[in-house]
């Protein structure tokens, strides 16, 4: 099984370091085939990576679970028609309405019961909430 993330940028972000943890435990761990990161813009990251990065326009190459983590890029993942299971992790979005109809149809992760309890409110569509950031567990939002 092959799981990947689509992100806007890889500079070093608090989100990006556990993104890159979970893809090399992943890795190392053999929980998955493959493991993919995709974004729109490069920038410097000193995190070492143990997965295949690639610029968002490699989207049409990958087969899998992927996880966006912007609206904006779930919106952009929507149009690509491999065979990917596709998600998005919340964050704190700020447009209510393209929150509603972006989430529709895709299971929305959330990584506290606050940010549950919150999208739920929102969208009044129960996000799945995974207590540990990792591979099998994000595997498992598609498969349910």
């Amino acid at each position: 099984m092959n799981i990947g993330f689509y992100i806007h940028t890889t500079a070093d972000t608090p989100l990006n370091k556990d993104i890159y943890e979970l893809l090399n435990n992943a890795i190392d761990n053999n929980e998955v085939e493959d493991a993919s990161l995709f974004y729109n813009e490069v920038d410097f990251n000193p995190n070492k990576k143990k997965f295949g990065s690639f610029n968002s326009t490699d989207l049409w190459s990958f087969s899998g679970t992927l996880i966006t983590t912007s609206l904006n890029n779930l919106i952009l993942a929507t149009k690509v028609i491999n065979d990917i299971k596709l998600s998005y992790l919340y964050s704190d979005e700020k447009n209510l309405m393209l929150l509603i109809g972006a989430t529709k149809d895709v299971p929305v992760i959330t990584r506290s019961e606050k940010d549950q309890k919150e999208v739920y409110r929102l969208t009044g569509n129960k996000p799945h909430l995974v207590k540990t950031f990792n591979a099998p567990e994000l595997l498992k939002v598609n498969h349910e």
